[in-house]
């Protein structure tokens, strides 16, 4: 038979319960900031992909495109004349965004041409694309809500074809 102390008491007290308390709490505080952490990481690399995706689209849609004057029916143009060396008011430019991707992204397209000699062709539009030999067009993937640029993508093209 084991005899107890008068006065002792089995169990927590009421400091101890305390700290556990606090420290479980810091340890589901913690687990959660580093779940929330990895989704937002997730979010942003899956959003990266399909900026990718989009920009490579866009590219392989503007390698498509006859330089013009292959002959007298353009099928489309490449993009708007570059006016700034960054993007002021969006809703101004084109839009080359597929259907499927209008609500989280917009993909705007510059381009600038260049003459015989290397020198830009100011105020390039539509129709000095007879007197271009190369054309620079610039690829833009904007983030929808906020118009944030995700990626930035160049492309060349020469009258011969070269990329």
């Amino acid at each position: 038979m084991v005899k107890r102390k008068l006065g002792k008491k089995s169990g927590f007290s009421v400091l101890e319960l305390v700290i556990a308390i606090f420290l479980i709490a810091v340890v589901i505080g913690v687990t959660l900031l580093l779940i929330a952490g990895n989704l937002n990481i997730i979010y942003k690399s899956n959003e990266l992909m399909i900026a990718t995706a989009l920009a490579q689209y866009s590219m392989e849609e503007v390698k498509n495109i006859d330089f013009p004057p292959v002959y007298y029916d353009r099928q489309d143009y490449f993009g708007d004349e570059i006016q700034y060396d960054s993007i002021v008011d969006v809703s101004y430019y084109g839009d080359y965004t597929p259907e499927d991707f209008k609500d989280k992204f917009r993909i705007i397209r510059f381009v600038q041409g260049y003459d015989s000699s290397g020198q830009i062709i100011a105020d390039f539009d539509s129709t000095k694309y007879d007197d271009a030999m190369l054309l620079k067009v610039i690829v833009y993937i904007l983030r929808k809500k906020d118009n944030s640029v995700i990626l930035k993508n160049t492309l060349y093209i020469s009258r011969n074809g070269l990329y």
